[in-house]
């Protein structure tokens, strides 16, 4: 399986998101071998918890199931949308490998980025500290099927 297949698995989770009436963001990790290893969509709603976007309900999975944090620092990470500064926080300091991501952050209604940050600055902050590392970036992969599932949800 190769990227635009653990995409379609992470739009998949962003749709079962919104079928429960959660924004839709779903995500996947995956190993170095292939393997998924953790996936989720966006239950802030649903949770009461604010954090509790896609990407951390994938991480806390892929944890839970690798059983070790230092195992993520080799995974990669695919998401229907650009990670938000939270995800972004999570995922420079838990050290991913790769993240892969189909929406940008900026194409979200009514989005409000704190402080202007997305992924990339993130990211290219982090490597500029000892014991940090960027990981690789892909955007827009399957950009339009995400922007098609974003629409169909009430941003209001």
């Amino acid at each position: 399986m190769g990227d635009e297949d653990f995409m379609r698995r992470a739009l998949a989770l962003a749709e079962a998101g919104l079928a429960a009436g959660q924004a839709p963001f779903g995500a996947v990790v995956v190993d170095v071998d292939g393997a998924v290893v953790g996936e989720g969509h966006n239950t802030v709603a649903a949770d009461c918890d604010a954090s509790a976007h896609g990407e951390v309900v994938a991480l806390r999975d892929a944890w839970r199931r690798l059983g070790e944090r230092g195992r993520l620092g080799s995974c990669t990470l695919y998401t229907s949308c650009e990670p938000c500064l939270m995800c972004s926080a999570a995922i420079v300091q838990l050290g991913l490998r790769r993240v892969v991501y189909a929406a940008r952050g900026t194409e979200v209604p009514g989005a409000r980025r704190l402080f202007n940050a997305d992924l990339t600055g993130a990211a290219e902050w982090a490597a500029g500290r000892p014991g940090w590392r960027m990981p690789e970036i892909r955007g827009d992969l399957l950009r339009e099927e995400a922007l098609a599932v974003m629409a169909r949800y009430d941003w209001g």
